[in-house]
């Protein structure tokens, strides 16, 4: 009776939160499409051009074996540092220059060829979290804030968090983990039970697949929050700190697009490194036949953040960079961008093609 009464409830606050929202588009219908043009717009120009091939190359180095071949060598190297197999340590470093979503996609493949076992997978989806060089260097130093060397200043505060995450993440979980480690695991002790490699085309075609459907997972929710976003924006009583906390909240290339215009360098690298709430949804959705705490999840992503804002503070600090005049995106950027705009959704539409062919070919 109360797991009936329990269901009707949830799907009573269900319904009324669908009508709420609906009732909301309907008065806000301009400003949300506003916002999503302009997510989508930053997919085309940030997201789908510095991601996609990172996100192919995630899946790929297991699904061809090279990250089992790999993980014989360094696998003391990663235990040593953050208490996971060597299979791991491929996915680790993409996580640290492909982007967001990239470590856990890599680390699902992981999982599902059977090259890591569940506790792996759980400790890596805390701490293989963060943005890389695409998105920190080209797109928010070069064009956002018109400075290639705080680009790299925020990319390597991005790298030295992880890496700190990931220590911190081994020694809070160490007597839990240990006495999982005693236990037989079949992903480890027993090799006949892993998915053998595929061959290099055949590697290639699941990885381009999955990294397809990948982005347009990335892209949908980073449309749905800039959605959001532009009604809130439309808000005209919200003071514009306020708005910048909230964007920080939700969705990160929002958050530095609106930071970089008041040069606020060090909200923008807590944003970087905290990730925003559309990033957090991507990675439980890539991540969902793994048991991970959301809440730990969320702590450590508040960590990183803090870590990756005061370790940008030093290093601009200690080798002296100072802003231009002039950092906000330009003409010319603006039309290199909308190049980039047509080749991303090129892109997408040739995954698209290949996904539907490599179905009929299979049938």
């Amino acid at each position: 009776m109360m797991y009936k009464f329990s269901a009707k409830k949830s799907m009573v606050f269900k319904a009324g939160f669908i009508i709420f929202i609906s009732f909301i588009l309907l008065i806000f219908s301009n400003e949300s499409t506003k916002g999503a043009l302009k997510g989508l717009m930053f997919c085309g120009e940030v997201l789908v051009p510095s991601l996609f091939p990172f996100m192919v190359i995630s899946t790929f180095v297991v699904k061809c074996g090279l990250s089992a071949a790999i993980g014989k060598y360094i696998d003391p190297i990663t235990k040593l540092l953050f208490g996971v197999s060597g299979n791991c340590g491929a996915t680790i470093l993409l996580s640290m220059i492909g982007g967001y979503p990239v470590g856990a996609r890599g680390i699902y493949a992981l999982y599902k060829n059977k090259e890591i076992n569940e506790n792996d997978a759980v400790k890596m989806s805390y701490f293989a979290v963060g943005a890389g060089p695409g998105f920190l260097v080209s797109f928010l130093g070069a064009n956002l804030l018109g400075s290639l060397e705080i680009g790299f200043c925020l990319l390597e505060a991005q790298i030295i968090s992880v890496i700190f995450i990931g220590l911190m993440n081994k020694y809070i979980f160490r007597k839990k983990n240990k006495v999982k480690d005693n236990k037989k695991d079949i992903y480890n002790s027993n090799t006949e039970t892993k998915n053998k490699p595929l061959s290099f085309t055949s590697a290639m075609v699941e990885a381009t697949v999955d990294g397809t459907y990948g982005i347009l997972e990335m892209c949908g929710m980073v449309v749905i929050f800039s959605a959001v976003l532009g009604i809130i924006n439309s808000l005209t009583f919200l003071p514009h700190n306020l708005y910048s906390y909230i964007t920080i909240l939700f969705e990160v290339t929002n958050a530095c697009n609106i930071l970089s215009r008041d040069n606020n360098i060090l909200l923008i690298g807590f944003a970087v490194g905290f990730g925003g709430l559309s990033v957090h949804f991507q990675i439980f959705q890539a991540l969902k036949d793994i048991k991970i705490n959301q809440v730990t999840f969320f702590l450590f992503r508040i960590i990183q953040g803090l870590v990756t804002c005061v370790l940008t503070y030093f290093l601009i600090r200690i080798f002296n960079l100072t802003l231009p005049v002039y950092s906000s995106i330009n003409s010319d950027v603006k039309f290199v961008l909308s190049s980039s705009m047509i080749g991303s959704s090129l892109l997408i539409i040739t995954g698209l093609c290949f996904i539907y062919t490599t179905k009929k070919f299979k049938e």
